[in-house]
């Protein structure tokens, strides 16, 4: 192989070859060959005969059931027309036995005699029959006896339970008699004699059933012609493609065979199998030579691929650099917004507090609510395009899951009573674990999910959040409604960013970026966020982290390591931190200094007015805060002439060299890192003691001596 190939070899998959120039590509080329095009050229020859076979056997399956609807088109012709009969005989018996030759007797036979049958009424006497009425053309006359052939009939009918039939050749050719027994009158009988005909012609009426059939009808069981009865066409004979039915007439058993005079499925059905093949011949031929030819072309095909890569790549390099200058200019879109809108939520809120008129508090009203809400919509913005674009600021740190979702709880509560809908979570729900995550982002997470169980939910439905362990080690914090669901299939649309499922069906406001933000969100912090749900009967979001230690504890065991210093002198050290475990792991540390006496401060303001009051030693400031960034409180305090000489403290999670830089260039005399390092935190206090006391001690950390004790966030 040569050096060139041996490079080329070594370059990873997925990565653009910067060896050589595009000149130098070479096409792979296959060994020509037309085996491929013959194979396939008879694979769609078999294919086709395959084929063609199927659509000749599909063909005769459904000639075979055409067949059978019209053989029972004819079956219930025939079925009526014997019944029609059955009830001439029965009248005509009646009337003959109880009047004779009358009108009602003619009535009721005038419809057989039309068609040229006779219609005979006879009373047994003896051996012989009499005729008792009769009407049509035929030899008998009324009180005569029945000629032989007919008696015979009539004197079967009379032990049959039913009609009976007879065909026989008299001196006017082939005849068949239909004899019944009168129900009420021993020893009476009525037949019809009817002549037979030879085979008729082909019906052109289109209704007819008999118009594309040969049909055959025997008076027996079996295709005996001289018993045939009807016959339309050829008669048939059975097997082959003729349906046979054998009908029940009367006390008797007839015989029906059909079969067709042309093929009922029509000529376009029957050619299709060979139209099939004929055009499985054309194509295989046609898919010969498209195959040689391709052949032929894939090597200027590959050739063209290798020129394509590299500006396939460069396509992309540029993708991703649009990609995130749209995040810059959301973000900075974002930061313009809320300058102008700040005027606009603050002038509402003052404009609130004036003696206004009903309309126009609610004209306020709605310009404040819109106003927060259009903030919202900004901030989520905001922070997804922050995500995007890898600047999200995290400071992940042990928290109390139940003191979150109790903020979280309360924070929505009168949400959830303005919908109507029942809140159930608490620290009483499994959430007494600690989890490391940035509480603020933690909080705004649950705030996401719980809000959208409450907005989607249905009145009087449920909103929950609990806690349980799926594994060692982790804690799932999950949000279960009663809401519609969500259908599996759109799972992978929930968390796309500003795709909001079933938008159209709901008022519910919203930029579609909230389930995006929070999945975000929990990834940046290393956890995970997902949902189950089921249509019409709710969904349950789901948020899972990595259980820690209590910071508590890990001080309290590491408080046994070493022995407490003895300090004198009573001094202050402010502590403006959010997060309530961490206030109390400091004032636990701090106690080892009796002299020390910690001010807690929740909020950045009041960190600032108390650091004005008491004059701390030192300031321990956190960067997230509730109501302003850290950044902005360590500003006010070196901008203030009464604390600008006191010395501040950074705590926080985010070790990045450039976020250390810049609280250091800001004036932060130190930077700690969470989780705490307390050794570290006594010796920043002790040196801040003896600094304010006045002692000859060394220095602490001033200036621009930066600790820190973590290089990342775990």
């Amino acid at each position: 192989m040569s050096d060139q190939s041996t490079e080329r070899a070594a370059v990873p998959e997925g990565e653009p070859d910067s060896s050589g120039d595009l000149e130098g590509l070479q096409p792979r080329r296959a060994p020509s060959s037309r085996l491929p095009a013959i194979i396939i050229t008879l694979a769609t020859l078999a294919a086709s005969a395959a084929l063609a076979l199927v659509a000749h056997n599909v063909s005769n399956r459904q000639e075979h059931t055409l067949l059978k609807e019209r053989t029972n088109e004819v079956t219930t012709l025939l079925t009526t027309a014997i019944n029609d009969a059955n009830t001439v005989l029965a009248g005509a018996a009646a009337a003959g036995a109880a009047d004779g030759q009358s009108d009602l007797f003619s009535s009721l036979t005038a419809t057989s005699t039309a068609q040229g049958s006779e219609v005979v009424a006879a009373r047994q006497k003896g051996d012989s029959f009499v005729t008792l009425a009769r009407a049509g053309k035929g030899a008998t006359s009324v009180g005569t006896a029945l000629p032989s052939d007919q008696a015979e009939v009539a004197r079967r009918a009379l032990t049959s339970k039913g009609m009976v039939t007879s065909v026989f050749t008299g001196p006017l050719g082939r005849h068949i008699v239909l004899a019944l027994a009168s129900a009420t009158e021993p020893g009476v009988v009525a037949y019809i004699d009817s002549p037979l005909g030879g085979t008729t012609a082909v019906p052109t009426d289109p209704e007819s059933p008999y118009r594309e059939l040969n049909v055959g009808l025997f008076a027996g069981a079996t295709a005996d012609e001289g018993h045939l009865v009807l016959a339309s066409g050829a008669i048939p004979k059975p097997g082959g493609n003729t349906v046979t039915r054998k009908l029940p007439i009367g006390a008797e058993t007839w015989l029906l065979t059909v079969s067709p005079r042309e093929r009922l499925v029509g000529s376009l059905a029957s050619a299709f199998p060979w139209l099939v093949l004929g055009t499985g011949l054309a194509l295989a031929l046609v898919l010969g030579f498209l195959v040689e030819v391709l052949l032929r072309r894939r090597a200027y095909a590959l050739r063209l691929v290798d020129e394509r890569t590299r500006s396939l790549l460069e396509a992309r390099q540029a993708a991703e650099k649009a990609n995130r200058a749209k995040s810059d200019f959301l973000s900075r879109m974002s930061h313009e917004l809320r300058t102008p809108l700040n005027a606009v939520l603050g002038f509402g809120q003052l404009l609130e507090l004036d003696g206004l008129t009903p309309d126009q508090a609610e004209n306020v009203g709605q310009i404040t609510k819109g106003g927060a809400h259009l903030l919202d919509l900004i901030n989520e913005i905001l922070d997804i395009s922050q995500i995007e674009s890898g600047h999200m600021s995290m400071s992940p740190e042990p928290v109390l899951v139940g003191d979150v979702v109790g903020e979280a709880v309360s924070l929505l509560r009168p949400l959830a009573e303005e919908r109507g809908v029942h809140l159930i979570g608490g620290t009483d729900h499994g959430c007494g674990h600690y989890i490391f995550a940035d509480r603020q982002r933690l909080k705004q997470i649950l705030l996401n999910l719980v809000g959208n169980g409450i907005k989607y939910n249905r009145q009087g439905g449920s909103v929950s959040i609990s806690c349980f362990q799926p594994a060692r080690g982790s804690l799932r914090i999950q949000v279960t409604d009663t809401g519609p669901g969500i259908a599996a299939d759109q799972f992978h649309l929930l968390f796309a960013p500003f795709e909001r499922l079933g938008a159209e069906q709901t008022s519910v406001p919203g930029t579609g970026v909230g389930l995006a933000l929070s999945r975000g969100l929990a990834e940046t912090m290393g956890g995970t966020l997902d949902v189950d749900s089921t249509p019409g009967r709710g969904s349950t979001f789901w948020v899972e982290f990595p259980v820690v230690e209590s910071p508590v504890k890990i001080f309290e065991e590491a408080s046994h390591r070493g022995p407490r210093p003895d300090e004198s002198g009573a001094l202050t050290v402010l502590h403006i931190e959010d997060n309530l475990a961490n206030v109390q792991l400091v004032e636990r540390v701090l106690a080892q200094r009796p002299d020390i006496t910690v001010v807690p401060a929740m909020q950045g303001r009041m960190g600032v007015d108390l650091a004005r009051r008491h004059r701390p030693v030192l300031i321990l400031l956190d960067l997230n805060l509730v109501d302003l960034p850290g950044v902005e409180v360590l500003q006010i305090l070196r901008d203030d002439p009464l604390t600008a000489d006191i010395p501040v403290a950074i705590v926080s999670a985010d070790a990045m060299p450039r976020q250390v830089q810049r609280l250091m260039s800001s004036g932060a005399v130190a930077y700690l890192t969470k989780p705490i390092d307390i050794h570290r935190l006594l010796e920043l206090v002790d040196d801040a003691v003896a600094k304010a006391s006045g002692d000859d001690a060394q220095p602490g950390p001033q200036g621009g001596h930066t600790e820190v004790e973590r290089d990342g966030v775990s």
